[in-house]
């Protein structure tokens, strides 16, 4: 996994403190702290579960059990990287705050995330429809994406509420239940979109610039 703090990739190594059962389900607090000695921060989940295991020495665990599942608790937020720096502010701005609330709400986090692929598809391509599952179709047929983007593209346009809205006016922030890992993914493909359109265009920015320099430096004509 990446540690949340300073997403650098480390080994599990969580400890393990039952809680209790609430209702039917059994929960625990997972803690650790980050192995890389520039880091050194704790991480802290709860883990819930349908079903828990008891050993001989009395203690309980949940952390062998197919069902369980994990949210973060500390530190607060996704874990995930902001926006890079060459991203616009009216991009970054959704982005991030979806990135802030996926934990506590990935619906909220969809929501976002959607605007955010819609101002993109509008502002960027000059894509304007009724509906976001239209607007992602058009973009795919400019044959401008590299596959990558394109086919990714297609799994979101394909989810069941972008779909199932897909005939009707939609306002893209809206808030719609979302499918396992459909708002992780929208930040995924965010994540891609931006290094196209932001990201990549900066550095071949900087690239000319500095051949440009060059070429003054030498009495040459720099390419416009």
């Amino acid at each position: 996994m990446k540690c949340p703090h300073c997403q650098v990739e480390v080994n599990v190594d969580f400890s393990e403190k039952y809680i209790g059962k609430y209702g039917n389900i059994f929960y625990s607090l997972f803690y650790m702290r980050c192995p890389n000695s520039e880091c050194d921060k704790p991480i802290v989940l709860l883990g819930q579960a349908n079903n828990a295991n008891q050993y001989h020495d009395g203690t309980i665990s949940i952390k062998e059990q197919h069902s369980c599942n994990f949210k973060q608790l500390f530190p607060v937020g996704s874990g995930r990287m902001p926006a890079a720096p060459e991203v616009e502010s009216k991009f970054a701005e959704d982005y991030n705050e979806a990135c802030l609330v996926l934990p506590f709400s990935p619906k909220a986090s969809a929501a976002l995330s959607r605007r955010c692929l819609q101002n993109i598809i509008r502002l960027k391509e000059g894509i304007k429809e009724r509906n976001l599952k239209t607007e992602i179709d058009k973009l795919i047929a400019t044959n401008k994406l590299p596959s990558y983007i394109s086919d990714n593209l297609e799994i979101i346009r394909g989810f069941g509420n972008i779909a199932a809205h897909g005939m009707e006016d939609q306002a893209s922030g809206e808030i719609l239940d979302v499918e396992p890992n459909e708002a992780e993914f929208l930040l995924d493909v965010l994540e891609l979109l931006f290094d196209l359109y932001f990201v990549q265009a900066a550095k071949a920015a900087k690239m000319k610039a500095a051949l440009n320099q060059k070429l003054t430096s030498a009495g040459q004509k720099p390419i416009p």
